[in-house]
């Protein structure tokens, strides 16, 4: 390999291009296996944070030196799109102790296939990433396998695997995975998936929604305007680490009377007390199935504005003697009528409703109780009044 001379020289002029002392950009360089050997050694690096080479051709010879070398102690960003450094390239890079800070690491366009995913998900040194981009590799279901049961990439929360011939036999064994607690955001497009695998990765990215956003003490948890789904609906219902839930926020979302049906029938949402769905897509369907669900009958509080729900769904809530426990209903912005919203107040069942308020028949016999208790007490003041009268007579007499 010979020797690159000018090593210094481009590096003041990536640093000079990037305006930042701290990312270095060689996109625009002549760079080769050459020259990244001798970058490495350089002491003008040690401050880098970013490092970019795309379309060079670097090759394994790279990935090694930069695996090797003690002068990127602070490197957070790795980008070498468009190379050759194949599956052996990243295999140096996985095994490299010298990158501690290492957070997104770009390798799309580098001939990598399942043996380098497999290094990747074996690799103890990848704790701190956050971002993998493998576009454009041949990873296919068998390196999917592998990174789904990565236990060191525990804080990935991006991954790019684009154009990577991937079928839903991948993407049901990502969906499956418990070791990548953090991850949301997944592009497989341009692979081959049908609907049965772009299911899978909703409800994989539902599971780590919920674990993410699900309050420390397990009670409550806010999915709302997160574009959620009937899909999702049967992900969050067969969650058992919801068993504890007492209030679930989903409004500003898509579910449907289908969605509904799934929350309705499951076994792990029986503590909940407040169930907010506001700006949903339910409809009486969906409100019959909430009503009729032997799983959601503690429910205090029910909001279910803007849901396109008709004097039917309030028919059912007022014939069926169910949702005892109901002290709040948010219905409002709905397609119901007049005749229909005062339907709330005759009910037993739903004598104990704080909201919507109502003027209820016990209450007007109450008052007309108290009007006959106060003629009762004319009439005896009138009775005294005759007897006083009438002592006076007899005395005068």
């Amino acid at each position: 390999m010979k020797k690159f001379y000018n090593i210094e020289g481009l590096i003041r002029t990536g640093f000079k291009l990037s305006r930042d002392y701290e990312t270095l950009d060689f996109t625009y360089a002549k760079f080769g296996d050459d020259a990244v050997q001798e970058m490495v050694k350089s002491r003008s690096i040690k401050q880098v944070r970013r490092l970019t080479i795309n379309g060079k051709k670097l090759t394994a010879l790279s990935a090694r030196a930069l695996a090797e070398s003690d002068k990127l102690p602070n490197l957070e960003s790795l980008k070498l799109y468009k190379n050759k450094i194949g599956d052996a390239g990243i295999k140096y890079l996985a095994e490299s102790e010298k990158f501690p800070n290492l957070k997104s690491l770009r390798l799309a366009w580098n001939g990598i296939g399942p043996e380098g995913s497999r290094c990747l998900a074996e690799s103890p040194n990848m704790g701190n990433l956050i971002s993998l981009a493998l576009s454009e590799n041949r990873v296919g279901d068998e390196g999917l396998k592998y990174l789904a049961q990565a236990k060191s990439l525990c804080s990935l929360e991006i991954m790019d695997l684009r154009k990577n011939q991937i079928t839903d036999e991948g993407a049901e064994a990502l969906s499956k995975s418990k070791c990548l607690p953090k991850l949301q955001t997944i592009d497989l497009t341009d692979n081959s998936l049908t609907e049965k695998g772009i299911n899978a990765l909703a409800e994989f990215k539902i599971f780590n929604l919920v674990r993410a956003q699900l309050s420390d003490d397990g009670m409550k948890l806010d999915l709302s305007n997160r574009g959620i789904g009937d899909v999702e609906c049967k992900s969050i219902a067969a969650c058992e680490e919801l068993k504890d839930l007492t209030h679930l926020y989903l409004e500003l979302n898509k579910i449907t009377e289908q969605g509904i049906a799934l929350l309705a029938g499951s076994e792990h949402l029986q503590n909940l007390t407040l169930l907010s769905l506001d700006r949903n897509k339910i409809g009486d369907g969906g409100f019959i199935h909430i009503i009729e669900s032997k799983t959601l009958q503690n429910i205090q509080v029910l909001m279910i504005e803007n849901n396109g729900i008709t004097d039917e769904g309030i028919t059912a809530l007022c014939e069926k003697e169910c949702m005892t426990n109901l002290l709040r209903l948010y219905i409002d912005e709905n397609d119901t009528t007049e005749e229909g919203f005062e339907l709330l107040a005759e009910p037993e069942h739903l004598q104990q409703l704080e909201y919507p308020e109502f003027e209820r028949e016990e209450e007007i016999e109450e008052e007309e109780e108290e009007e006959e208790e106060f003629e009762d007490v004319d009439d005896i003041e009138e009775i005294e009044e005759e007897e006083d009268l009438g002592e006076t007579e007899y005395e005068s007499q």
